[in-house]
């Protein structure tokens, strides 16, 4: 049975740990800088609470640690892990600065650990689906459009949280790039900060992608506001005689060949179960995951090289990726 310590028991880290609970795992240890949220967390899961996330990192009691919480804490709170032999899942993103990607990914690949990023879209069911139906797109079309986050939001802030862009954009460059089963060769963006002036983020950029075996993709990524008919997630793609739409938060898929369509609706978001899932037997077997640390440093740098391309208005290199 496995064993797991938490850092961070709010709204994301409890759902891993009903996650965790369903698939039969321990959620042994916890810890919030809110003693009061880390007691009811540990109350409701049967964990104990740690009084700092390093007795929590270094405690015997377990093998791997759920990273939740504010996006410019996942580099210490995983180096750490990693050089204790902790295996990690670190919910997205994997960080906001090149600086703090590449050093997990060096101390990950150093220690040896199991690391996975929290990319839940690879796995909800109607994606593996588009993904049988249309194996190889030439066009994708994607966007995550979003309600405007207020400026005093914690993921506003741009050094813990970096904004909308840099917050959850990674969502749909990851599964952008899962869907075109090639690696990104360059971007080519534009955007700024539109919707919040008074903080030096960016929330709306529009990237263009080509990828090494020809195809190319086109995502939006902003909080100005939902769209009214495809969802906060719409991913479209086409292979000249093929198209379909994921869409109403990848719930529906709406499939074309030959002028006839077919519709699929799922009942219920399974995607957060089947990371868990993935990461469970990762642990067992040993194998790195398909969403490891190098899918959450590719998916950031990707929109970091993106906001530099909108602020130079230039094409940028992607082959040194992942």
């Amino acid at each position: 049975m496995r064993r797991i310590g938490i850092i961070g028991c709010g709204l994301i880290g409890t759902e891993h740990a009903n996650c965790l609970k369903q698939l039969g795992a321990v959620v042994a240890l916890c810890y919030d800088a809110n003693a009061e949220r880390a007691a009811e967390f540990a109350g409701r899961f049967g964990a104990r609470t740690t009084s700092t996330p390093s007795e929590l990192i270094t405690s015997r009691e377990i093998e791997a640690v759920y990273i939740c919480t504010y996006h410019d804490t996942h580099a210490p709170f995983a180096i750490e892990a990693a050089e204790h032999g902790k295996h990690i899942f670190l919910e997205k993103p994997l960080a906001i600065t090149e600086r703090d990607c590449r050093a997990i990914v060096e101390a990950v690949e150093e220690s040896g650990v199991i690391c996975m990023s929290g990319f839940k879209l690879r796995y909800y069911l109607l994606v593996k689906k588009a993904k049988a139906l249309i194996e190889h797109p030439t066009l994708i079309v994607a966007h995550v459009l979003d309600k405007r986050w207020p400026d005093d939001s914690w993921a506003n802030d741009p050094i813990r949280g970096g904004g909308n862009v840099l917050s959850q954009g990674c969502h749909a460059v990851d599964l952008v790039c899962e869907l075109a089963r090639s690696r990104p060769i360059s971007v080519f963006a534009d955007g700024g900060n539109f919707h919040h002036p008074s903080l030096p983020i960016t929330d709306t950029i529009a990237l263009t992608l080509r990828f090494e075996n020809g195809a190319m993709a086109s995502i939006v990524i902003a909080d100005g506001g939902v769209s009214p008919l495809s969802s906060k997630f719409s991913f479209q793609m086409m292979d000249g005689t093929r198209s379909l739409h994921l869409f109403d938060r990848l719930m529906k898929l709406v499939y074309v060949v030959n002028d006839r369509e077919s519709s699929f609706t799922d009942v219920i978001e399974l995607g957060i179960l089947g990371e868990n899932k993935a990461f469970l037997a990762a642990l067992e077997t040993g194998l790195r995951p398909r969403a490891d640390h190098n899918a959450g440093l590719r998916a950031e740098m990707i929109l970091l090289r993106g906001i530099e391309s909108a602020r130079t208005h230039q094409p940028i290199d992607l082959t040194d990726l992942p």
